[in-house]
């Protein structure tokens, strides 16, 4: 019987925006959750000149001196009393949303994405990414690749850092892939570990989809797997793939849509190289998240960026189910505003679920929450 047990606080910080949470558990049943930060200057402003300022609205998502930032949680999921550990900084540019993955040999390998800030002068030039396209100053991002991280099991012990997935780390790289040549892109959602590799979906082409990459040195070299989702009509895009291993050795990959309503797609692999045509259900969410159960469940979790705001779940029999059919959990339904979600789950050695979220609170802040479940 799913049942929520209870929410807490993680992490929260009045100088900085937190977001984009992601959890792994290592041997001994201790946990780590990363997430992407950045500054947030509302600190700045006495509140009586916040007047007039929405609070809910603004998404400070990109900014030139984000980072991902790590904290150890206890085999409940608390936090403990160890120092806040950061993925070194590139010199080049900022980092973004991370995704874990505890190796057999219990180091942590994160892999996250960059943005490269611009002059608004350069960046009319290349085209960058621009948070308000109506300001002509400040700072535009260019999109800067995919990369591979890798941690043991110690706070600071960073092994390598910023490993691009090739080609990548720079503008216009490209990999010619039968005639398409379609661009590495940015990287959110579920890595695996399968016989002897870590295999990575990311963003994939002209035109947002996935692919697969596969790595058997911890993530030092990547190979490319096989196309996960395209749309070859140009009308629905797939973002942010997470990969569920199934029971017999194959792969499913959930992924969120742009330009079909918000829904859930999947798609399904013996192999990893082949995979079905995409499949659309009847789920809206922001992104997803499947978590794999000691017991060959699922438990799908999302974020829901529609009235009420919150964060849903719902348990699948098998990786392979119709995510449709499964009855919809409400895990908090008390959301402020849209930006929200983003939720990544982990068994604990107990058995019960912890899910980190972000979230905003009355005063605008981004910080990182959790729920634990009875599953």
């Amino acid at each position: 019987m799913l049942k929520v047990i209870g929410h807490q606080t993680l992490y929260r910080e009045s100088r900085f925006h937190a977001a984009f949470p992601a959890l792994a558990r290592f041997s001994d049943g201790s946990l780590v959750v990363a997430f992407r930060r950045a500054r947030d200057a509302l600190w700045l402003l006495p509140k009586p000149r916040r007047e007039g300022l929405n609070l809910f609205a603004r998404m400070d998502h990109i900014d030139s001196r984000s980072h991902i930032a790590l904290m150890a949680l206890d085999a409940q999921g608390n936090p403990t009393d160890a120092p806040l550990d950061l993925l070194p900084f590139n010199p080049e540019a900022s980092d973004q949303d991370p995704s874990l993955l505890v190796l057999p040999d219990d180091s942590l390998f994160v892999a996250s994405f960059s943005y490269y800030p611009l002059s608004a002068e350069i960046g009319e030039l290349l085209g960058g990414r621009v948070e308000n396209p109506e300001i002509l100053g400040g700072c535009r991002y260019l999109p800067w690749g995919s990369h591979a991280s890798l941690r043991g099991r110690e706070v600071g012990d960073w092994r390598f850092h910023h490993q691009f997935v090739q080609p990548g780390g720079g503008y216009g790289g490209y990999r010619g892939v039968e005639d398409s040549q379609p661009v590495v892109g940015a990287v959110r959602g579920q890595p695996v570990w399968s016989r002897g590799e870590i295999l990575l979906p990311l963003y994939w082409g002209m035109r947002e989809g996935a692919a697969l990459f596969a790595s058997d040195d911890a993530g030092v070299t990547w190979q490319f797997r096989g196309r996960i989702a395209v749309d070859r009509d140009a009308t629905v895009t797939f973002q942010e793939p997470a990969l569920c291993a199934t029971r017999e050795g194959g792969l499913v990959c959930f992924l969120r849509t742009a330009d079909a309503d918000g829904r859930l797609a999947t798609t399904v692999s013996s192999d990893g190289v082949t995979w079905s045509e995409p499949r659309l259900h009847d789920v809206i969410g922001h992104p997803f998240h499947p978590l794999l159960l000691d017991d060959g469940r699922v438990l799908l979790s999302y974020g829901y960026r529609e009235e009420p705001y919150g964060v849903r779940v719902r348990v699948l029999a098998s990786p392979l189910d119709d995510p449709g059919d499964a009855p919809e959990l409400v895990v908090r339904s008390d959301g402020l505003c849209r930006d929200i979600g983003y939720p990544w789950g982990v068994q604990l050695s107990d058995g019960r679920v912890l899910l980190a979220y972000y979230w905003t609170d009355a005063i605008g802040m981004r910080g990182i929450e959790a729920t634990w479940l009875e599953v």
